[in-house]
């Protein structure tokens, strides 16, 4: 059975703050205790356990795989994972020059268009993986969902270019939009670019209003925070999976892990961030990742909230068709933005 879903827009008033969530997921407000969930018996619904199954059988996507084999698997998933523009979207694609050279856009406008907002989507896909296409019926929901227009921006992959290039190509497309109320929202491999963007324009006259992270990779794994190890062979991504992504991002694989545009997590100031909503999947190794990043945020008196969806697996947005739960959650990430959005 497939969910139509297009949820309605409303105030966002029930984004519980950091403490609750930890209340309510086993771990103290006081964030002292230690923070467990285990991966030893995850629980799934009946339409989570069948979109894993179907997600695994379709392309046996691996990173023990060549680059190359890796992107055709994932183009089977996307392919099959994909689904049609609501009703009155429509989508228009640009180059905007950059540093590194031209960086294709794709615009989407929902009806005659609302620009009092500006959404800039980047995709996931470990730096490897990914474009334009990838995520373009989630980019057509997001925009349809909010009503604000959205520009998908289609960076450079790793491992032909390496760190930081990818991310110059997303400042060069944020300040080229030179939209005065942008909404960063990033997936996966997206949320860290946005996480980073954020830290780099800290001090910057055009900064971003908000950002939306989607399970982010911000550097947990300098950390050993406790999901690396709870979810260290989750559904969909590993712990063994994300220590490959990294290390296609740097020469010889040697990272700069006192970097923050690399780790956002390895910031020593977050003072001048924007007001941030962090989602993560509960069944995850990058959960803890949106944990101590809104954690690190609230110390420094920003605005943020860390979303942790219990049932779900890392990339669930594909699943908002086929689940009730990841429709639920994508609700939660298209009235974010339109918080945010203000």
């Amino acid at each position: 059975m497939i969910w139509n879903v297009t949820p309605e827009i409303h105030n966002v008033n029930n984004i519980t703050p950091l403490a609750v969530h930890c209340k309510a997921t086993g771990a103290s407000k006081s964030g002292q205790d230690r923070y467990h969930i285990g991966m030893k018996s995850p629980s799934f619904d009946a339409e989570i356990t069948q979109f894993i199954k179907r997600y695994l059988e379709l392309s046996g996507l691996s990173t023990a795989a060549s680059v190359a084999q890796q992107r055709i698997d994932y183009e089977t998933i996307v392919r099959q994972f994909t689904y049609p523009h609501p009703a009155g979207i429509r989508t228009e694609d640009s180059v905007l020059p950059g540093r590194h050279g031209d960086i294709p856009l794709r615009h989407y406008y929902y009806g005659s268009g609302d620009d009092r907002a500006l959404i800039m989507f980047l995709h996931g896909g470990g730096f490897i993986l990914g474009s334009l296409d990838s995520h373009d019926d989630i980019c057509a929901e997001l925009c349809a969902s909010t009503g604000f227009n959205l520009v998908s921006v289609d960076y450079r992959l790793s491992p032909e270019y390496l760190h930081p290039v990818y991310l110059d190509d997303v400042e060069d497309a944020f300040l080229g939009l030179g939209h005065a109320n942008t909404v960063l929202v990033g997936a996966s491999a997206g949320g860290t670019l946005a996480a980073a963007l954020s830290h780099r324009l800290k001090s910057s006259p055009l900064r971003a209003t908000g950002q939306v992270l989607i399970y982010p990779g911000l550097g947990g794994d300098r950390y050993a925070l406790d999901s690396y190890r709870d979810n260290a062979e989750a559904p969909l991504l590993t712990t063994r999976d994300i220590h490959y992504y990294r290390g296609t991002r740097c020469a010889n694989g040697v990272l700069p892990t006192d970097d923050p545009e690399f780790y956002p997590l390895a910031a020593s100031d977050y003072r001048g961030t924007p007001s941030t909503i962090a989602f993560s999947a509960d069944v995850d190794p990058l959960r803890d990742d949106a944990r101590s990043y809104v954690a690190k945020l609230q110390a420094a008196d920003v605005s943020a909230s860390w979303i942790n969806e219990p049932g779900l697996v890392h990339d669930y947005l594909r699943a908002r068709h086929v689940s009730r739960v990841a429709a639920a959650a994508f609700a939660r990430i298209c009235n974010a933005i339109a918080q945010l959005a203000g």
